[in-house]
């Protein structure tokens, strides 16, 4: 039964009263914040179905953000260090850092970034204009897949 102002009341046991009590006089929060932020924290650590996932409290694409962050991160300085060091050595260096970023990608979220990675391979070959744009529009895409399709 929901009162006048919004509460309600679950049953726990009194060791886990006892608990939430400890915790609240701890953090000097109120009780009913430490069982929101438990709630809240259960959430984000449970899978969800594709379809269901969504960025607010409870559903959180954290993971996927991170991962999305990274490899921009990794093709960034790729390009940076093709376009402006040039040195041979160095670009090899950061393929190699990019390539190890979309095999993670691709092995722990289970999305392929192939057209990434044949991207990466074109732009080092010929770093033009063309093969610039086409690989911030494969990274584009690869970061839609990455927050949308990853397990």
């Amino acid at each position: 039964m929901v009162s006048k102002l919004g509460w309600t009341s679950v049953g726990v046991r009194v060791e886990v009263k006892e608990l939430i009590k400890k915790i609240a006089r701890r953090e000097g929060i109120r009780q009913c914040d430490v069982v929101e932020l438990a709630i809240r924290q259960y959430a984000k650590e449970q899978k969800y179905k594709r379809k269901e996932k969504e960025y607010h409290a409870g559903y959180t694409i954290d993971r996927e953000l991170w991962y999305a962050f990274k490899l921009v991160n990794s093709v960034a300085q790729l390009k940076f260090v093709v376009d402006e060091i040039g040195d041979e050595s160095k670009i090899n260096e950061f393929r190699n850092m990019t390539m190890k970023t979309i095999a993670q990608i691709e092995e722990r979220l289970g999305v392929d970034l192939s057209n990434v990675r044949r991207a990466v391979e074109k732009y080092i070959q010929n770093p033009n204009g063309r093969t610039k744009a086409d690989l911030n529009e494969e990274t584009k895409m690869a970061m839609a897949r990455i927050l949308f399709e990853g397990e």
